[in-house]
Formats: structure tokens, C-alpha cells, sequence
């Protein structure tokens, strides 16, 4: 029996969209993109001092359960952000405001979980993330480096995920966590500069 062309060609069409068709349904899909974590919308503080340094005492230790290595939006450089957004020199001679990263420190802990027959029935919580945040505003004599002034904040936070969460969720959880904690350290570094940097704000 022969095939007729145009029928042998309609079907090779159709393999050809339900082939294409399974391949799209397969693809991984694409790792979530987390913009960087910044400051300067929240306004500048413009310190009598020559210059602005940045600098961090932080060393990540690069194996858990210390994860913000892992973390997409680093949280030793979202705490850097902070000075580089937030911090200005005005020019006067004579002193340096230092911005220094003191912590910034995720780490992993497993949660213990249920046994039995109710827990193989429920979604449970399976890690945790802690969040940890330190930074230190000093002001030193350009000359002989002695701090004048200083302002210190800390900041924390905590957040859970439930077993079986994809990493892309888990992400989500890691940048939110980041976010909230952030808030909280700008907002306590904002107080303790107008506490006790006063006198150098212009």
C-alpha cells in the first residue's frame, strides 16, 4: 500500500509539534533573578569628614552551617551597600568616617521533625535560617587615626522552610530574610548616627 506524500508529510509535522511540545514541558525552569538590596532611596548622611572608607572585619567561614556564601544577594555586601549608599563625605579636612562590616553571618539549622503516622500526612518544617548583622561607624583623626566618634547596630532575623521546598523557593526565603533584616539594621544604624554622630552631620 502506498503512503500518499502530503498525508506522510501532515504526519511527520504532527511528530515534529508533539515532540517540540514534550521537550518544552521538560525544560528546567530558569533560576530566579534577586536585584541587589539598596539604600540610596532612603537618603544621604553627609558627614564633616575628608572621605569615606569601606572596609569589613567579617571573614565568611565558607563551610556550614554558615551558608551566605551560598546566598545569591550577598549579605556581607548588601551590609556594605549600606555605607556606600547612605554615607557621604562633605569634604572637610581632618577626619574619615570608617564603615565597618562587623557581621553578616546565615547559618542552616536542621528542625527536629514528627514521627508516626501524622507526620507522614503533614508538610513539616524542615530548616531554619538565622540571620545575624553588625556594623560599626567610626570617625577618625586623619593624623593619628584615633576614633573622636563612633555608632554601632545590630540587626537579626530567623526564617523556616518546609521540606521539600525547591532551591528556588529556598532562595526566595534566604532574600526575603535578607530584606527584613536590612530593614532593621538601617533603621537602628539611622538612630545611632543621629545619637551619636550629631555633631558631624551637616
Amino acid at each position: 500500500m502506498k503512503h500518499h506524500p502530503r498525508a506522510a508529510r501532515r504526519q511527520f509535522l504532527a511528530g515534529g509539534i508533539a515532540a517540540t511540545g514534550l521537550a518544552a514541558c521538560t525544560q528546567t525552569p530558569p533560576a530566579p533573578v534577586f536585584p541587589a538590596i539598596t539604600f540610596s532611596h532612603k537618603g544621604v548622611f553627609r558627614l564633616a569628614v575628608e572621605r569615606v572608607e569601606l572596609r569589613s572585619t567579617y571573614a565568611p567561614p565558607m563551610r556550614r552551617p554558615n551558608i551566605e556564601h551560598e546566598v545569591p544577594v550577598s549579605p556581607v555586601e548588601t551590609v556594605r551597600r549600606w555605607g556606600s549608599d547612605r554615607l557621604a563625605a562633605t569634604g572637610d579636612t581632618g577626619s574619615a568616617a570608617v564603615f565597618i562590616v562587623r557581621e553578616a553571618a546565615m547559618t542552616e539549622t536542621e528542625l527536629r521533625k514528627e514521627t508516626g503516622l501524622r507526620a507522614t500526612m503533614t508538610s513539616q518544617q524542615d530548616m531554619r535560617y538565622d540571620l545575624a548583622l553588625a556594623a560599626t561607624i567610626e570617625i577618625r583623626d586623619s593624623r593619628s587615626g584615633v576614633v573622636v566618634a563612633s555608632c554601632d547596630a545590630r540587626a537579626a532575623g530567623s526564617r523556616s522552610v518546609a521540606e521539600g521546598i525547591a532551591l528556588a523557593a529556598r532562595e526566595r526565603a534566604w532574600y526575603a530574610l535578607t530584606e527584613q533584616a536590612m530593614e532593621t539594621l538601617d533603621a537602628e544604624l539611622e538612630r545611632q548616627v543621629r545619637a551619636h554622630l550629631a555633631p558631624f552631620l551637616r
